[in-house]
């Protein structure tokens, strides 16, 4: 378990190299065709290891927003904008890429969690009700939700004990971010994450692999389908805040 917990502090290096590459697209300072920067050059200018660099490439790659090619270097994608570019958490990747990481996370969470329910320790059950009692805490006092919300599943990786598993939700974390960023952006009412978060928690503690399953499709089903609504809409500005926060 030491090691997993290893890899997801050394991750967090990775995405902040990636959330600058996704800032200089959104702000159109990087143009799809235009040409990244060489590895040595991007540890450089990040001031960051190789592995740091290619597991942020590596994380923009998957979801669509930049190509890597053999002997041709990784160049910004084609991407179709769908909206204001610089507004849409996920910047206009295509309403089909969106719904292929929906679809991703959706299975990979309910694998995820079934096995949580049955191998949790006291202490990941633990970890997983701070990082839930931390969303309370943030809702009540109207901070950014998103860290804390990201953490709950974190740690409900974590409890699963397949280290094979957490590299793969770890390989989501930047789209799995900026979905979070655009649910609170647009406050799609995060008491209600809360509610489906406890009954997610309860599974686990109860050792419900079954229900846990359950939960985590539901409140990883109503959360995507907004995305791909918000995404195809090309919402250009938040909804008015609701009465639930």
């Amino acid at each position: 378990m030491d090691d997993q917990i290893f890899q997801i502090e050394r991750k967090r290096l990775a995405d902040q190299v990636a959330d600058r590459l996704i800032e200089l697209i959104a702000e159109g300072r990087l143009k799809p065709g235009d040409r990244l920067p060489s590895e040595t050059e991007l540890m450089r200018q990040f001031q960051v290891g190789r592995s740091s660099i290619r597991e942020a490439v590596g994380a923009l790659s998957l979801i669509g927003l930049v190509t890597v090619k053999p002997g041709q270097g990784t160049h910004v994608a084609d991407f179709s904008v769908e909206g204001d570019a610089k507004r849409i958490g996920l910047i206009g990747i295509g309403r089909e890429k969106i719904r292929e990481i929906v679809e991703a996370r959706i299975e990979l969470e309910c694998i995820i969690v079934r096995l949580a329910a049955e191998r949790a320790s006291a202490g990941d059950i633990a970890d997983i009700r701070a990082s839930h009692d931390r969303l309370r805490q943030a809702m009540s006092r109207h901070e950014d939700p998103t860290s804390a919300d990201l953490e709950f599943h974190l740690a409900v990786a974590r409890a699963c004990r397949n280290s094979v598993l957490i590299r793969f939700l770890m390989e989501l974390r930047q789209p799995i971010w900026h979905w979070m960023k655009q649910k609170a952006k647009y406050d799609w009412g995060y008491a209600q994450v809360y509610d489906q978060h406890e009954a997610i928690l309860r599974a686990i503690e109860q050792r419900d692999a079954k229900t846990a399953e359950e939960a985590v499709k539901s409140h990883l089903r109503s959360a995507g389908e907004r995305l791909i609504t918000s995404i195809h809409e090309g919402e250009a500005e938040p909804p008015a805040p609701s009465s639930s926060r």
